[in-house]
């Protein structure tokens, strides 16, 4: 299995604003706006023409935001 992490920026309205496999462009685009959220799904890629979804998307938009806030209090 050649696994891929698939991360998904979605805004206020619901409409994604980025998608793509980096965490930290992912982590970029969501610092973009207050209501955006963040979601991560699993994807096989063994076959490039054919690729099978692992997982569902999950939201980790709390995730991110309590990462986000304990780097910044180790940075003070």
């Amino acid at each position: 299995m050649n696994l891929i992490n698939f991360y998904e920026v979605m805004d206020r309205k619901g409409n994604i604003a980025w998608g793509g496999t980096s965490a930290s462009e992912a982590v970029a685009w969501f610092r973009r706006g207050l209501d955006n959220a963040i979601f991560v799904s699993v994807w096989d890629e063994s076959d490039s023409e054919d690729p099978r979804l692992v997982t569902d998307k999950i939201e980790v938009t709390t995730l991110v935001l309590a990462t986000i806030t304990s780097e910044r209090e180790k940075t003070r």
